[in-house]
Order: C-alpha cells, then sequence, then structure tokens
C-alpha cells in the first residue's frame, strides 16, 4: 500500500501583484525626476535683459569738488649720524682715570673729561719751560746792559775805539731769540698739559670704548673708543622717485620725526642722487632741528617715522581711499551704467587721495559693487559718509 503524502497543497499567489507594485515604484521615481528637472514657468518666459535689470545693484557715489589741497607723505625710517669719531690722545702716558660717562653707550657734554692721563710728568716740563724762559730774558737784560754801557762810552771817549768786550753787535738779537723759543717751549708745555685731559668739544654719545685705568697710551696713535656728536644726528627715510619729484624742492623743507614714542621738528638736509639697485628708492636725509629736546635725542639705529608735507596743488579732488580701485582707476556711474578711469594720480593728502579734477558723470563710486565690469547697469545712490 503506498504511502501518501501528508502536506497540503500552497495556494497560488496572484502575479499582479508584484507588477502592481514595480509599475507604482517607477511612476514615482520619474515624476520626482520630472520635477526636480522642470525649469519654472516664470524663468522660461523671462527675458534676461529684464532679469538683469530686474537685480540691478546699488552703487554708492559722491560729486567730488574741486579745491586747493597739499601732499603728504609718510616715510619710515632710521637714525643714523654723519661719522663717528676716533678719541686718541695729544699725548703719550699713563691713564688715571676713565669717566663712567666714556663706558659704550655713554652720553657726555662738551669739555668733560673723559680720560685723564697722568700730569707730573708734563708739569715737570712746564716748570722747566718757565725757568728757561727766566734764564733766556736775563741773558737778554745782560745784552742789553752791554749795549747802554757801550752808548756811554762812545759818548765819553768820541775818539776813542771801543772795546772788544763792548763791542757786541747782534748779541741783542739773538738772545731776543732765545726768549722767544723759551716762551714757545711754556706754550708747548701748557698744550701738552692741558692735553692730559681728554675731553670733545662737542654734546655726544660713545659708540664703543676700548681703555682702562693703568693703560700707557701713545699720542696719536692709540685709539681709547669711538663717538659721535649729538648735532651730527640725521634721520635717513627711503622715498620713490615719483615721491621725490613730486617734492621739488625738496631741500629745506620741513617735516616731523617720530621716534621712541617723541615727536621732533626736522627738515630735509639732503637728498640722494642715486637710487638703492634692489629697492629703487632714494634717500631723504632730515636734520633735526628740536633743540628743546636735545637730551632726548634717539640714538644711531632707531626706528622713525617722518611726515612731510608736499607743495600745493589747485584744482584737485581729494577722493576717499575707498573710491581707490586696481592699478589706481576709480568706477564712474555714467548714464546709469558703470565705466572705467583712471585719474592723474598726485599721491595722498591727510584726508584722503589726491587726483587732478575730471568730470565725474553722475559720480565717483566708494567701495565695492558685487559682480562689477564694465558697462554693468547700476542704481547710484549718494554715499554717506560715517
Amino acid at each position: 500500500m503506498a504511502e501518501s503524502d501528508s502536506r497540503e497543497p500552497r495556494p497560488e499567489r496572484p502575479t499582479w501583484r508584484g507588477a502592481l507594485q514595480l509599475t507604482l515604484i517607477v511612476g514615482v521615481i520619474a515624476a520626482a525626476i520630472f520635477f526636480a528637472r522642470a525649469p519654472s514657468r516664470d524663468y522660461l518666459e523671462l527675458d534676461p535683459e529684464d532679469a538683469e535689470r530686474a537685480i540691478e545693484p546699488t552703487a554708492a557715489v559722491i560729486q567730488p569738488v574741486a579745491t586747493t589741497a597739499s601732499r603728504s607723505l609718510r616715510l619710515t625710517g632710521m637714525v643714523t649720524t654723519l661719522g663717528t669719531v676716533d678719541v686718541r690722545p695729544e699725548v703719550s702716558g699713563r691713564i688715571v682715570m676713565v669717566s663712567e660717562n666714556f663706558r659704550s653707550g655713554g652720553e657726555f657734554s662738551a669739555g668733560e673729561t673723559l680720560v685723564q692721563i697722568e700730569r707730573e710728568e708734563f708739569e715737570l716740563a712746564l716748570v722747566r719751560a718757565k725757568h728757561g724762559l727766566e734764564f733766556a730774558r736775563g741773558q737778554l737784560r745782560e745784552k742789553q746792559d752791554g749795549e747802554a754801557r757801550a752808548d756811554d762810552f762812545k759818548e765819553r771817549y768820541p775818539d776813542r775805539d771801543l772795546h772788544p768786550w763792548l763791542a757786541r753787535e747782534g748779541e741783542i738779537q739773538q738772545a731776543q731769540a732765545q726768549v722767544d723759543v723759551a716762551e714757545a717751549r711754556i706754550a708747548l708745555a701748557e698744550w701738552a698739559l692741558d692735553n692730559t685731559r681728554i675731553r670733545m668739544p662737542f654734546d655726544g654719545y660713545v659708540t664703543s670704548t676700548r681703555v682702562s685705568a693703568g693703560q700707557v697710551v701713545r699720542g696719536l696713535e692709540s685709539n681709547l673708543g669711538d663717538v659721535f656728536p649729538k648735532h651730527q644726528l640725521r634721520v635717513r627715510a627711503k622715498i620713490s622717485n615719483f615721491d621725490l619729484d613730486a617734492l621739488e624742492p625738496a631741500i629745506g623743507r620741513k617735516a616731523t620725526v617720530t621716534a621712541n614714542g617723541r615727536t621732533y621738528d626736522a627738515v630735509v638736509e639732503r637728498a640722494s642722487r642715486v637710487v638703492d639697485v634692489d629697492t629703487r628708492l632714494a634717500n631723504l636725509y632730515l636734520a633735526i632741528t628740536d633743540q628743546e629736546q636735545r637730551s632726548v635725542l634717539p640714538r644711531p639705529g632707531t626706528f622713525a617715522n617722518v611726515s612731510l608735507q608736499g607743495p600745493a596743488y589747485g584744482d584737485v579732488y581729494v577722493l576717499p581711499e575707498a573710491a581707490l580701485q586696481i592699478n589706481g582707476s576709480v568706477w564712474l556711474v555714467d548714464d546709469g551704467s558703470v565705466a572705467s578711469f583712471t585719474p592723474d594720480s598726485l599721491g595722498h593728502a591727510e584726508d584722503g587721495w589726491l587726483v587732478r579734477a575730471f568730470d565725474a558723470r553722475e559720480g565717483v563710486v566708494v567701495g565695492r559693487i558685487p559682480g562689477v565690469r564694465e558697462g554693468l547697469a547700476v542704481r547710484a545712490v549718494a554715499h554717506e559718509s560715517p
């Protein structure tokens, strides 16, 4: 007897349900793609030129007024000096004193004793020279007395020959010459004694020293140090050829120098005739004229800011810095559109950019316009100063 299958057959699932689900999924995806890519009706019907006018940007403009203004220059420079002075003794000897002010970085006054050389030898030389003068004067008096006796003899005995002891022609002149030599020796001894005090005829600063007490120095040979005078301080500032030409005449032009937080009056003393090979800049040299602040003058190597006032120009515009565009140009609004214009630049003044007056049309654009280009249509509005 055959064994019967105990499992019951499964009912068949209708196939149309799966097909319907797949169709719905495909339809949803297609609709999403269609609506995502379809342009709006308004965009399709809008003309490109009308669209550009619909998003017309705003341009802030000013109407500059021609005036008279002076160009100002702000330069950077460094305090320097015309040169240093080697301190060398006039006489030889042993150093017995070195002033505390005669040290590297020290400051001294005119006539102040910086170094003292031992004086004893020079004092003795002066005493000897004075004794020599007394001896020479005695010899001169003796010759003068002899001449007086000869004159008396001639007067008493006109017919007799003069005794050889009295006939000493020219001896007085020789004695007088010895007196003169003795006086010169005293002057030299006094000079040598005075020069045992080493001092400078000017107020100055000490750059470096190479001396100490007990050291033996040789006159005109030993270098005791280097100093520089205050009155030879100068400020060297870099300047372009364009700015230098604009300052003409530059020599004698007044300026202010700021260094170490202090401001000094100055005047342009010299201008270099050769530009630097690397920077292509020239040099201005300014002398500090502020005598009231000589005690606090800046030292060489100090960074300095220089402010110069140039000549006055007539019929110019003073434009705000925000009007300056690339390559020294400006944007003008002309008949509702942007136009580029490059004015004749004269530099910078205290209040802004100095240019020759020109036809400003509907105004000079101040600031930036997004997407600006030549011919861009804009709506001009008056610029409001902050």
